[in-house]
């Protein structure tokens, strides 16, 4: 159940399939954000639609949003630091993944650091009672003064709504391996796909997740990897379901920038970390693609961001 603490172009992209965006007319998306018919001359009182000044999204106004796997942050230093780089680099709303702070009940927990918010719902204990997993948020002072509510889905999903023209919705995600069973994968994917049912169709969404998962040629116009494994293929399947889009594959990059994780073993890199969005917004992001500056929180992955 959900537990609801309300504090306060190209080239198709993964998810399109190259036949069906070559048969795709070219008009406006709807359901956009430009449904509200409500006059306003002057005197009267604003539409209900109309965009408060907390509101995160609004026309020419972009901001950051980003997807990092910190494997984790449960050192004060490690916390702090990302806090710092996130607001360094002037991201708003930073997904983490693997944050391994454990609570000691169901509850989500608000924590001031530096000028960030970091919110998080709970880690958990593996066999050997090791702390493993945990969803969060670290919210820079903008997309914290917009934030509505957030809600704990599941121990690996976590759902946020921030006020704006259009709504936002946020869900971080954190997947399991590769190498997991079958029907875990499984099950996280139709959790997956019920929160992203329960999402307005005008709202802005965007999922940030660490989804274990290769996308090759065949899925995605610009992907690091020459083939597409079995997370990936499960990812495909919400993305043509949902028709939703895996945006750090949309931009043509040179190989160095598409990879989002090294193993610390072998050196190998990788593609696991990914962004998606509806369709109808492809237009409205401005970039998308891994960056090496919060190396110094010691994670072996890199953050994915996007500017909106």
């Amino acid at each position: 159940m959900k537990n609801k603490v309300i504090p306060n172009p190209i080239l198709p992209a993964a998810g399109v399939r190259r036949n069906i965006a070559a048969d795709r007319g070219s008009g406006p998306p709807s359901g956009g954000q430009h449904d509200d018919n409500t006059l306003n001359p002057q005197g009267r009182v604003l539409s209900d639609h109309s965009t408060p000044s907390d509101a995160l999204m609004r026309c020419r106004r972009p901001f950051v949003m980003g997807t990092f796997n910190a494997c984790t942050v449960r050192e004060e230093a490690r916390l702090v630091e990302l806090a710092h780089c996130a607001e360094e680099r002037g991201v708003e709303i930073l997904g983490v993944q693997e944050h391994r702070r454990v609570h000691p009940d169901d509850r989500i927990v608000y924590r001031r650091v530096e000028r960030c918010t970091f919110i998080t719902a709970s880690a958990w204990r593996n066999e050997d009672q090791a702390a493993t997993g945990g969803v969060g948020l670290m919210l820079g002072p903008r997309a914290r003064k917009a934030l509505r509510q957030v809600y704990h889905h599941t121990d690996r999903i976590l759902i946020a709504e921030f006020s704006g023209n259009p709504v936002t919705t946020v869900i971080v995600v954190y997947s399991p391996t590769n190498v997991a069973p079958a029907e875990e994968v499984e099950k996280f994917y139709e959790d997956l796909a019920t929160a992203v049912r329960d999402v307005p169709a005008h709202n802005f969404l965007a999922i940030l997740g660490d989804f274990n998962a290769r996308l090759g040629p065949e899925d995605a116009p610009y992907p690091y990897h020459d083939s597409t494994n079995r997370n990936g293929t499960y990812l495909m399947a919400l993305l043509m379901e949902h028709e939703l889009l895996a945006v750090n594959t949309m931009f043509r990059k040179r190989t160095g920038k598409r990879w989002t994780f090294q193993d610390r073993a072998t050196g190998m890199l990788r593609q696991l970390n990914y962004i998606l969005v509806r369709q109808k917004w492809r237009n409205s992001i401005l970039n998308a693609e891994p960056y090496s500056t919060i190396s110094s929180v010691g994670s072996d992955h890199r953050v994915v961001s996007m500017r909106v």
